[in-house]
């Protein structure tokens, strides 16, 4: 099977809506063996009639999501209709069903909603569960095209309960894929693939392998039919890059932080300053997080970090907020005043000012401290000079900061 696939909404195509269809579609389909060939965002109105035919001339199977409500801009259905020489005939069994749903709701209802009752003569009509407008499946000559709602919250059911069905019929016998994804921290794009590709190719040959590169991160992705041969490309790639890797999947950073914690009885705290919090917002993020985060301080004042944290009024006289000595005092605060196993704290520069020669925009330091095992404090700093941009320095520094609190807690295991 050949499967593309078409959102259609000037919403989308304006940022207004975060276009979500593509993965869940993907996820959903790769058991199936298949996998989306090829995915396009098109406006309302005409144009969706044109992607259609363009995608039939490739494709034996389209996805299409959008453009079935009440409204004027709603045409996929007469356009799709067109297309496969269906005419539209009212279903008065739909049109009952979609009374019944805005009468149990409370809700009006207007005559332009009878549009969601027309239906393409020799479809399949899949039935909408959770809002008016039901979708539909045109076949011809071996290809058929999946008409669907927009919003996911009527699309993903539709689509499990009636589409997918459907096309395990039609794909049966089909070998599932298997995906793997290793997350990497700290490696650039173009070095993961160098030492990665060359010596997994000796081993499998031809699968397909990708990368996906995000702010510090990069993503390796193995896709075939032969789950084992997935199985040795992630050996391979584990042996080479070692604690690099930092997720078997989709976990973030501060998933795995929390998880390793957990699993170890561990508690941290933390200390910010240029970061402002989004250290102790990202690891809070994580559900079990209360378990392993324990305290978290802003200390985004001089005072505040004496106050708080007892960082010495010599050290930010003599070196400064912005320093390793300011970093590692903040930690070992944080570690003392919370009682916790492990602490990290971060100062730097965010810009777009404040910055000097000696301490450039970007600049930032920080302390982690930790409790050996015979409970004496221990703590390290860290320098690094980052992007100047003030979002992307916020995180890339939490980035950062988690990921050494991932690698202390991989070396305390």
């Amino acid at each position: 099977m050949k499967l593309e696939v078409i959102n259609t909404g000037g919403e989308l195509l304006l940022g207004q809506v975060l276009n979500t269809h593509l993965g869940y579609f993907s996820q959903q389909l790769l058991p199936l063996g298949v996998s989306v060939a090829r995915a396009q965002i098109v406006p309302d109105g005409a144009v969706i009639g044109s992607a259609v035919r363009e995608a039939l001339s490739r494709a034996d199977t389209l996805l299409v999501t959008g453009g079935l409500g009440p409204t004027s801009d709603d045409v996929t259905r007469e356009l799709v209709a067109e297309i496969f020489g269906a005419p539209l005939e009212f279903n008065g069994e739909i049109w009952e069903k979609i009374c019944a749903w805005l009468a149990v709701r409370n809700l009006t209802l207007n005559e332009t909603m009878r549009a969601q009752a027309l239906v393409p003569r020799g479809a399949a009509v899949l039935p909408n569960d959770h809002g008016t407008a039901p979708g539909f499946v045109l076949e011809r000559d071996g290809q058929r095209v999946f008409c669907l709602p927009g919003p996911p919250r009527e699309l993903c059911p539709m689509f499990e309960n009636y589409a997918l069905p459907l096309l395990k019929k039609i794909t049966a016998g089909a070998r599932p894929l298997t995906v793997k994804i290793l997350r990497v921290y700290g490696i650039g794009e173009s070095s993961v693939q160098e030492r990665v590709g060359p010596e997994v190719r000796k081993i499998i040959g031809n699968m397909d392998i990708g990368y996906c590169a995000r702010p510090g991160e990069v993503d390796i992705r193995f896709i075939a039919a032969d789950a084992q041969q997935v199985a040795r490309a992630a050996a391979v790639t584990q042996q080479i890059l070692g604690d690099a890797i930092y997720a078997d999947g989709d976990s973030t950073l501060e998933q795995t932080v929390i998880n390793s914690a957990i699993a170890q009885n561990k508690t941290i705290a933390t200390a910010e300053s240029c970061t402002g919090g989004l250290v102790a917002h990202r690891l809070t993020n994580v559900p079990g997080a209360s378990a392993v985060l324990q305290r978290g301080w802003i200390t985004y004042s001089n005072r505040a970090k004496r106050d708080e944290l007892n960082v010495s009024g010599e050290t930010l006289e003599k070196h400064g907020a912005v320093s390793a000595e300011c970093a590692r005092e903040m930690a070992l605060g944080a570690l003392t005043v919370s009682g916790c196993d492990l602490a990290v704290a971060l100062t730097g520069i965010a810009g777009p000012g404040g910055g000097t020669a000696e301490k450039p925009v970007g600049t930032l330091h920080i302390g982690l401290a930790w409790r050996a095992a015979d409970g004496a404090p221990r703590v390290e700093t860290h320098h690094q000079l980052l992007v100047s941009d003030r979002a992307d320095f916020k995180l890339a520094a939490a980035q950062l900061a988690l990921n050494l609190l991932r690698l202390k807690l991989v070396k305390a295991r």
